[in-house]
C-alpha cells in the first residue's frame, strides 16, 4: 500500500449486480461464489500493477497508475468473469473507470469529487458491462490494447451530478456487448441546464433542503446575491430528479420584465402550446391534474407578489407538484418553508491549516478549483494559504465573488487579487459571457438588489453604511432617523424587516438586544452609495455623536456595578467607534479627543492601548487640538497613564505636566485632581520620591469634589508610593470599601491585588493568597491587564513559597495573555519572575539568559527599580556560583543606590538577599569583604551592568 497512486489516479470500482437477492436466493453457496469472484478479481487487478485499497461486502475499489492498466485490469477481469462456470448462479459484475485528482491518505484516498464520479459511472452500467468516463477515454484512445474499441454512449445525467457525463462503453472480444439503456437519469424528461463546473460543498444544506422538500411542497431558497442559490437549486433538483416521473423543469424568471407573462413562461418551458380562447394559468392547472413533478422557479424576488399567487395557485388545485423558489425574498404565502442560503464556511485565520484541511473548507476548495479551472499551472503553496483565507473572508464567503476573484488568478498572484479587494467591484468583473449580466459582475448583482427598494428602503440601505461590524434597533433610529431627513423613527423597524427580508442585512439573536449587520461586500457597495449622496458628512457626524455620547456614558458605568455589561457594550461597537475616531479628525476633532480619552479603560482591559494612543496623537497633531481646553488636557493626562502601561516612562510625565498646567489655567477642579493623579502615577512608576506628594494634592482634591470613584482609584496608587506599611495598610482598605459601596469590580480588584502585595513584602503568605484569589474571581470575568496582574502577584507567591512549577505556569499564562496587549511594562516584570524562578531551581544558564534579557529589557524602558532588581538578581546567581567577588560588589550597588533613591527593598525579598549575602561574607575575610563593598558602593550603573554581563552573551531578541 505504500506505492498506492497520488495526484492523478485511474480508478476502477466494480459490483455484483443483483448480489442482495442473490446471496438471499443462493445462501449455500453464495459465500464460496463471493470468494470466487475475489480472486478473479483480485488477480487480474494486481496483474496489471493495481491495488486494491477497499472491498465494501461484494465492491471492489481498485487505483492505478495509468489508464491503460485500469482499462487492462477491467477487460482480464471480465473475460474471466465471463469464461468462469458459475452453475446456476450466474454472477456478473459491472465496472466503471475514471480518471482524476485524488491523495491519498494511509491505505485510502482523499479527492471527493473524483470517487464520487467513478461510483456513478459504474452505477450507470449493468452487469458484464465496463464503462469508461470520458476523461478516462481521452486519454487513452490513442493506446488502445489491440482488440479492444469503445462504443459512445453519448451524454448522460448522472444522479446527484448536475454536470453532464459523456460515457463510453469497451467492446473487446470475449465480453458481452449487448445491453440495456443505461440507468441514467435521461429517461426522466427534465430540462435542467448541464454544468461545466464542478458543484463543491453545501452538503449540509443539500441534506436538508432534501428532507424539507419531502415534507413541504413548497420551498424557497433565500439569501443575498451570490450566495449561489440557483446553483443549489439545481444540485438539489439533479439528487431528486428520480423522486418525480414526470420531470422536473427550471423556469429562469430574470428576464422577464412583465409580471403578466409568468404562466406564459412556465407553459412554454413545460412544452404547452396556446389554446385558443383559454388562459395560460387554465391550461397549466389542466395539464398538470395528477402529475408529480418539481418546478424550480429561479429568480423571483422582483416578480414577488404575480410569482407568490401563481404558486398560491398551483399547490392549492394539485397534488403532485412541488415547488423549489429562489428569491432575495420569501414569497410569503402559507405553507411556504423559507430556507436561507449562507455564505460558504470560511477557515480563522487565527488558526493553523494544512493543505488537505483547506480544501476541505468549501469557500477556500471553490476558490483553489476555480482557479485550477483557469490557470491549470495554478498552485497552492504554504505561503499563499493565509492570503487564500483572507480573500475569502473579505469576500464574506459568497460563492459567485470567490469565483469572480478565483477568475484573476490568470493575470495577478493572489497576493494582489487580496491588495486589489478594497475596490473589489473594479476587481470583480468579467464573468462567463453565458451567465446573466448581472451575475457577470459583483456590482451587477447588487444592483440589481438595490433597484428593487422602495425610496425609504434605499435611504435607510445607505445611511446604515456609516456603521461597521454591525448596530442596534436603537443605534439605528438615532443615527439613521431625523425629522427632515425623509425618515422617521418609528419606521426604522418596519425599514429594517423589509430589508432583512430581501436579504440585504442580517439579523443575529444573541443576548437581551438583536443586533444587525450585513455582510462587507454590500457594506461596501451601500458606503459607496452613501459617499455618492449629499447627506454623507450629516450621518457621519450622526454616528460620530452617537458613540461619543456613549463613550462617555460608558466612562461612569464601568467603575460601577454594571462594568461587564458596558465593557462588553463597548467591546461589540469598537469596529463603529474606531469609524467614528477615524471621522472625527476630519472636523471633528475635539469630539474625537473626548471619545477616545473616554474610553481609555476598556482599551487598557482589551488590549486596543496602542491603537487608542496612536489615534490619540494623531487627532492631538490637528491645529484645531493645540487650544488648552480641558479636552486636551484630559487626553494629555490619558496618555500620561497609558505611556506607563506601554512602559514608555520618558514621555509619561511631560504629558501630565502639561495636562497639569491647563487644568490650572482652566481653573478645572476635577481636571486638575485628575492631572495630579496621572502625575502621581507617572512620578511613581519612574521612582521620582515627589510622586506621593502629587497623589495626596489629588486625593485632596478628589475628597473636596466627593467624588469617591476618584478617591478610590487614587487611595491604590499611594499605597505603591508610600514607604509606610500603615498608610498603605489604611489606604488600601479605604480603597476597598469605597468600590464595594459602588459595586465596581475593577478598582475592588485593584484594592486586593495591593493587599496581596502588602502582605506578601511582609512574608504573610496565608493572608496574601486569600487577598489575591478573591481578586482573581473578580478580574477573570474583565480579562487583562488586571488579570494579568494578580497572574505576576501569585507567581511572585508560589516562586517565595518554592512551588517553582506552579509560578511558571502563572507568568506563561500572563504573558500569553497580553501577547498582542500592547502591555510592555507587564511582559517585562513577568518576563522578569522567570529568571528568578530558574534561579531558585538551580538553572543557572537559563537563570543567566533571562537576566541577561531583562536588564537590557529595563533599560530601555528607563525602569531603575526594574535594573535594581535584575543586577540583585545577577548577584545572588554569582554567590551561588562561588563568584564571590562580583556578589559583593553587584550587591554593594544595589544596596547603595536603593538607598540614595529611596527604592527599599521589601522585607521578603530583603531577607532573600541576606541569605545570600550572609552566604557571601561568611567566605571572605572581613577585609577582602570590606573592600569590595567599598568598591561596589561608589561604581556607577554602567559599570555595574557591564560587571553583570562580563563573560555573557548578548540577549536575543
Amino acid at each position: 500500500m505504500n506505492d498506492l497512486p497520488s495526484g492523478t489516479v485511474t480508478f476502477l470500482f466494480t459490483d455484483i449486480e443483483g448480489s442482495t437477492k442473490l446471496a438471499q436466493s443462493h445462501a449455500d453457496k453464495w459465500e464460496s461464489l463471493r470468494a470466487r469472484h475475489h480472486a478473479i478479481l483480485k488477480s487480474a487487478i494486481e496483474t496489471n500493477n493495481g491495488y486494491v485499497f477497499q472491498i465494501i461486502g461484494d465492491a471492489f475499489c481498485a487505483s492505478f497508475h495509468t489508464a491503460r492498466e485500469g482499462l487492462n485490469a477491467a477487460v482480464d477481469a471480465q473475460r474471466k468473469l465471463q469464461l468462469e462456470n458459475w452453475g446456476e448462479t450466474p454472477i456478473k459484475v459491472r465496472m466503471g473507470i475514471h480518471t482524476g485528482e485524488a491523495e491519498k491518505r494511509d491505505d485510502d484516498y482523499r479527492g471527493y469529487l473524483t470517487l464520487a464520479r467513478v461510483q456513478r459511472v459504474m452505477s450507470a452500467g449493468h452487469g458484464g458491462q465496463v464503462l469508461l468516463s470520458n476523461t478516462t477515454a481521452e486519454l487513452i484512445r490513442d493506446q488502445l490494447p489491440d482488440g479492444v474499441s469503445f462504443r459512445d454512449m453519448k451524454e448522460n445525467r448522472l444522479k446527484g451530478w448536475v454536470i453532464s457525463e459523456h460515457l463510453w462503453q469497451v467492446v473487446a472480444k470475449g465480453l458481452q456487448q449487448d445491453f440495456p439503456p443505461l440507468s441514467t437519469l435521461n429517461i426522466i424528461p427534465t430540462n435542467l441546464p448541464l454544468q461545466l463546473t464542478s458543484f463543491v460543498g453545501r452538503d449540509l444544506e443539500i441534506a436538508e433542503i432534501k428532507e424539507v422538500l419531502t415534507n413541504t411542497r413548497l420551498v424557497t431558497l433565500t439569501g443575498s446575491g451570490g450566495t449561489g442559490k440557483t446553483r443549489l437549486s439545481l444540485q438539489v433538483a439533479s439528487e431528486i430528479l428520480d423522486r418525480f416521473k414526470d420531470g422536473v423543469w427550471f423556469i429562469e424568471l430574470a428576464p422577464i420584465t412583465d409580471p403578466m407573462l409568468v404562466p406564459n413562461t412556465v407553459a412554454s418551458t413545460l412544452g404547452l402550446h396556446e389554446e385558443s380562447g383559454q388562459p395560460p394559468m387554465t391550461a397549466l392547472l389542466e395539464w398538470f391534474g395528477e402529475r408529480e413533478l418539481l418546478i424550480i422557479l429561479d429568480n423571483c424576488e422582483h416578480l414577488l407578489d404575480v410569482c407568490a399567487g401563481f404558486v398560491d395557485s398551483v399547490l392549492r388545485k394539485s397534488r403532485g407538484i412541488r415547488i423549489l423558489a429562489s428569491s432575495r425574498e420569501a414569497l410569503g404565502i402559507a405553507g411556504e418553508t423559507a430556507y436561507r442560503v449562507p455564505s460558504l464556511p470560511i477557515p480563522d485565520l487565527k488558526e493553523q491549516f494544512t493543505l488537505e484541511q483547506l480544501e476541505e473548507c468549501e469557500s477556500t476548495r471553490l476558490f483553489i478549483e476555480r482557479a485550477v479551472q483557469t490557470l491549470p499551472t495554478f498552485n497552492v503553496t504554504s505561503a499563499s494559504l493565509p492570503t487564500i483565507i483572507q480573500i475569502c473572508q473579505r469576500l464574506d464567503g459568497i460563492p459567485l465573488a470567490i469565483e469572480l476573484a478565483a477568475a484573476r488568478v490568470k493575470v495577478l498572484s493572489v497576493e494582489q487579487i487580496a491588495e486589489r479587494l478594497d475596490d473589489r467591484f473594479k476587481l470583480l468583473s468579467g464573468g462567463s459571457r453565458t451567465a446573466l449580466p448581472r451575475q457577470q459582475t459583483l456590482r451587477a448583482l447588487i444592483d440589481w438588489s438595490y433597484q428593487l427598494l422602495d425610496e425609504q428602503e434605499r435611504l435607510l440601505f445607505q445611511r446604515l453604511a456609516v456603521f461597521v461590524g454591525g448596530w442596534t434597533l436603537e443605534t439605528a433610529e438615532a443615527v439613521c432617523s431625523f425629522p427632515s431627513g425623509g425618515i422617521e423613527p418609528y419606521d426604522i423597524l418596519d425599514l429594517l424587516t423589509h430589508l432583512v427580508d430581501k436579504s440585504l442585512i442580517i439579523v443575529e439573536n444573541a443576548g437581551r438586544e438583536s443586533r444587525y449587520r450585513r455582510l462587507e461586500t454590500i457594506r461596501q457597495y451601500a458606503r459607496e452609495k452613501l459617499f455618492e449622496s449629499e447627506e454623507v458628512a450629516l450621518i457621519r457626524d450622526r454616528h460620530l455623536d452617537y458613540f461619543r455620547t456613549l463613550a462617555e456614558k460608558a466612562e461612569i458605568e464601568i467603575l460601577h456595578a454594571n462594568q461587564t455589561v458596558w465593557l462588553q457594550r463597548l467591546n461589540v461597537e469598537f469596529d463603529n467607534i474606531r469609524a467614528a475616531l477615524e471621522w472625527s479628525q476630519e472636523n471633528q476633532v475635539e469630539d474625537g479627543l473626548q471619545m477616545g480619552s473616554s474610553i481609555w479603560r476598556f482599551c487598557l482591559r482589551y488590549g486596543y492601548t496602542r491603537e487608542l494612543v496612536e489615534r490619540l496623537n494623531q487627532l492631538l497633531a490637528h491645529p484645531s487640538a493645540a487650544k488648552r481646553t480641558s479636552v486636551r488636557a484630559k487626553t494629555l493626562s490619558t496618555l500620561s497613564i497609558l505611556a506607563v502601561w506601554q512602559g514608555d516612562l520618558k514621555k509619561t510625565r511631560p504629558l501630565a505636566e502639561e495636562s497639569l498646567a491647563i487644568n490650572k489655567e482652566l481653573g478645572d477642579q476635577k481636571g486638575l485632581a485628575a492631572s495630579l493623579y496621572a502625575l502621581g502615577v507617572a512620578t511613581n512608576h519612574t521612582g521620582a520620591p515627589e510622586a506621593l506628594s502629587f497623589l495626596l494634592q489629588s486625593l485632596a482634591a478628589y475628597r473636596s469634589l466627593d467624588d469617591k470613584r476618584g478617591i478610590s482609584e487614587v487611595l491604590i496608587i499611594i499605597s505603591q508610593a508610600s514607604n509606610d506599611p500603615a498608610q498603605r495598610q489604611a489606604s488600601l482598605e479605604e480603597s476597598l470599601e469605597l468600590a464595594r459601596e459602588r459595586g465596581d469590580a475593577i478598582t475592588m480588584a485593584g484594592a486586593l491585588n495591593n493587599l496581596g502585595i502588602l502582605a506578601l513584602d511582609f512574608g504573610n503568605f496565608s493572608q496574601a493568597r486569600f487577598w489575591l484569589e478573591e481578586s482573581l474571581a473578580l478580574q477573570r470575568p474583565l480579562g487583562p491587564p488586571g488579570y494579568v496582574t494578580t497572574l505576576q502577584i501569585l507567581a511572585d507567591l508560589e516562586a517565595y513559597e518554592g512551588n517553582y512549577a506552579e509560578a511558571r505556569a502563572l507568568c506563561e499564562e500572563g504573558l500569553s495573555m497580553i501577547k498582542n496587549a500592547g502591555m510592555k511594562g507587564q511582559q517585562i516584570w513577568l518576563r522578569s519572575i522567570l529568571g528568578y524562578i530558574a534561579l531558585g531551581e538551580g538553572k543557572w544558564e537559563e537563570a543567566r539568559t533571562s537576566l541577561v534579557n531583562d536588564l537590557h529589557r529595563f533599560n530601555s524602558a528607563g525602569r531603575i527599580s526594574g535594573m535594581l532588581y535584575s543586577l540583585e538578581g545577577f548577584a545572588r546567581l554569582a554567590a551561588r556560583q562561588g563568584q564571590l567577588e562580583r556578589a559583593t560588589r553587584l550587591f554593594a550597588f544595589a544596596a547603595t543606590t536603593r538607598e540614595a533613591k529611596n527604592i527599599p527593598l521589601v522585607p521578603v525579598d530583603q531577607a532573600l538577599v541576606d541569605r545570600d549575602l550572609v552566604s557571601v561574607k561568611t567566605q571572605l575575610d572581613d577585609t577582602t569583604f570590606e573592600a569590595l563593598w567599598a568598591e561596589g558602593s561608589t561604581m556607577t550603573l554602567e559599570q555595574a551592568v557591564a560587571i553583570s554581563l562580563q563573560e555573557y552573551n548578548e540577549p536575543t531578541s
